[in-house]
């Protein structure tokens, strides 16, 4: 990624959001639409359109006998990254860390060679689990960036409230840059304490209803809780959070569901439900 960010010039970057901000209207857009749009000559339209299908940024396809162009998750990643970069937030990238079919992350670093996490959402059509019903629209491209801006939104309000998910950085076209949480999921972890991580789970998900107006994580389990050496806890993979009680209740339970089979530890839902929508 790092690479083909750094052969990305300034007429590649104005096409790319070009074909981002004409989504709705053009599927693929037209090259001479592209160059009389963004007034490039015929060598530069030519030279940057190449450099881009080379780099797996954007598709070419023939509409109505014309060469025509679509973004691609390489090409929205690469524009996200370099406004990541120009504000200051990262100032390199490094190694993959985390891929999945709806998400890529990566570390990065900043000015002051911390290290953080970058998410590149990926709404594909197949591949997402909400429906696609539950987007403003649907293009793919309106989905991805709707998808990250959801999962920014999240955490913003969740970690201004002090629940435990990894503090919100920035968000950029399809990223989200944040925090990075050294630990491992919580269903590779032998527990010590329990008690006291689902505790802290149970407190954030408290927090999201109460104070992010009825806000539930939407895909709650073993697999999005990371667990440190301390047994400090994030809840992580917020960008399908919904204010549903049905999701709700189906969250807490496949979160009670685990500690009561590797920890014999029983709650009552009922009575958690309450706690969680701040009843107790």
């Amino acid at each position: 990624m790092a690479e083909r960010v750094a052969v990305t010039d300034k007429v590649d970057y104005l096409i790319l959001k070009y074909l981002i901000e004409k989504r709705e209207r053009f599927e693929y857009v037209p090259q001479s639409i592209l160059k009389d749009s963004l007034a490039l000559t015929e060598r530069e339209i030519q030279i940057s359109l190449l450099r881009l299908t080379k780099t797996g940024a954007i598709t070419k396809r023939r509409v109505r006998g014309e060469d025509s162009f679509s973004i691609t998750f390489t090409g929205l990643d690469i524009v996200a990254t370099k406004s990541l970069y120009s504000k200051g937030v990262i100032k390199s990238l490094g190694i993959t860390i985390g891929e999945g079919k709806e998400s890529r992350v990566m570390f990065g670093y900043d000015r002051g060679d911390n290290t953080v996490a970058v998410k590149y959402h990926r709404v594909g059509r197949k591949s997402f689990k909400k429906r696609i019903s539950d987007f403003s629209s649907k293009n793919w491209v309106s989905m991805t960036l709707e998808n990250a801006r959801r999962e920014y939104e999240a955490l913003q309000c969740v970690k201004n409230n002090m629940g435990y998910v990894p503090t919100p950085i920035a968000f950029t076209t399809n990223a989200v840059a944040m925090e990075y949480f050294e630990g491992l999921p919580l269903y590779r972890v032998e527990l010590n304490d329990p008690e006291k991580v689902l505790n802290s789970i149970l407190g954030t998900m408290r927090i999201a209803y109460v104070y992010c107006r009825g806000l539930t994580h939407g895909d709650l389990s073993q697999f999005n809780v990371i667990v440190n050496g301390d047994e400090e806890v994030r809840v992580i993979d917020w960008p399908q959070a919904t204010r549903d009680d049905d999701v709700l209740v189906e969250d807490l339970s496949r979160i009670l569901s685990y500690f009561e089979k590797e920890y014999s530890l029983e709650r009552d839902l009922e009575e958690v439900l309450d706690y969680v929508k701040g009843y107790s």
